[in-house]
């Protein structure tokens, strides 16, 4: 089958559905008491066409665990794709075709999240994010869908093989929200569909500095109210681990509740951001902003101490021709340090005590 058939047989399936697909409202939270997460995650589709899910901290295995439980609940069929941050879009075509149960060489399928613009430093080689793929295929495939999944990727088409030097990389990387923004609206948006989109927070808090750039207000622009943004607790500021955790004792895991009906979501927004390195001017924007100000729905897995880390596929960059290619990147690119970190087996947990 063609791509260009693919695609037909996909969009018409697609658009003949338009938003038929129902998602079964369950009873609104209480204000201050969670929802089990999965439900209460599906109910926000009952307000939002796009559910923008912060993955907490990149590589929280956790996150990567409950969407997969998501996408196997029946009333996940009336979501029409998934979003995923580590995703490159020149190769749209070929997820279309391997979720849709064409028979794609690994290898090839590999470059959607290895060929980013956050290579050669940040890969998407960890085994949670290709069970997305996989995942959306089984379920295309043997799950009685009324209508195709897709897996969407966001990320600018970049050819690694013709960049030439860092300004080739660097000129595509303030176009990367633009990009995610553009696919969600082309794909999701103007067809009258669904979609949950999965990635570092930061790509869809609210109240941020230039939040002009960010998917959710660019989204925003064009439809009014049509992004809900989920926060998943992780992150903590130094220091005050004890203190946000208090806001969630007792609450199951997973469990999701309205930011604004919660003390976590009262808590100062800069005690939901660890200590590291974050635009000029982010942190000190947040001063009198409450972490319900950046978001509508906080997310809880579990305590810090409980998270674990997707730990990265560790051995594939003993693989001599891929670990040749991410280094004649870096030099390329002129990214300092080394990569050798990535060829030895991280930490399991995601917070170590």
């Amino acid at each position: 089958m063609t791509s260009l058939r693919r695609r037909t047989l996909l969009g018409g399936a697609l658009a003949a559905a338009g938003v038929t697909g129902t998602v079964s409202a369950a009873p609104t939270a209480q204000a201050g008491h969670p929802r089990p997460g999965v439900d209460g995650l599906l109910d926000l589709f009952t307000a939002t066409p796009v559910v923008a899910l912060g993955e907490g901290v990149h590589h929280l295995q956790d996150t990567w665990d409950f969407l997969a439980v998501s996408m196997q609940h029946p009333r996940f069929h009336a979501v029409d794709a998934v979003v995923v941050e580590f995703g490159n879009a020149r190769y749209q075509d070929m997820s279309d075709a391997y979720v849709s149960g064409e028979i794609v060489r690994r290898s090839d399928l590999q470059r959607a999240w290895r060929d980013t613009t956050q290579s050669p430093n940040s890969n998407g080689d960890f085994p949670a994010l290709e069970r997305v793929f996989s995942l959306a295929r089984a379920i295309n495939l043997y799950g009685g869908r009324p209508r195709p999944l897709r897996v969407l990727l966001p990320d600018p088409p970049i050819d690694w093989s013709s960049v030439a030097g860092p300004d080739d990389l660097f000129a595509l990387l303030p176009q990367r929200n633009h990009s995610w923004a553009g696919v969600i609206t082309r794909e999701v948006l103007d067809a009258g569909r669904r979609c949950i989109t999965v990635g570092g927070a930061t790509h869809f808090y609210r109240g941020l500095p230039k939040t002009s750039d960010t998917v959710t207000t660019l989204l925003e622009q064009r439809r009014p109210g049509c992004v809900s943004v989920v926060h998943t607790h992780s992150a903590t500021a130094a220091g005050r681990d004890a203190t946000v955790e208090a806001t969630v004792a007792g609450w199951p895991r997973p469990a999701i509740a309205p930011a604004r009906r919660t003390a976590y979501g009262a808590l100062p927004a800069v005690d939901i951001f660890a200590p590291g390195v974050y635009p000029p001017g982010l942190i000190e924007s947040l001063t009198g902003k409450a972490v319900a100000d950046l978001c509508d729905h906080v997310l809880y897995l579990g305590r810090r101490a409980e998270l674990s880390s997707a730990v990265l596929d560790w051995q594939v960059y003993h693989e001599p021709t891929y670990w040749a290619e991410l280094n004649r990147r870096k030099t390329l690119v002129g990214l300092p340090g080394d990569l050798e970190g990535l060829r030895h087996e991280g930490e399991p947990a995601m917070f170590p005590s």
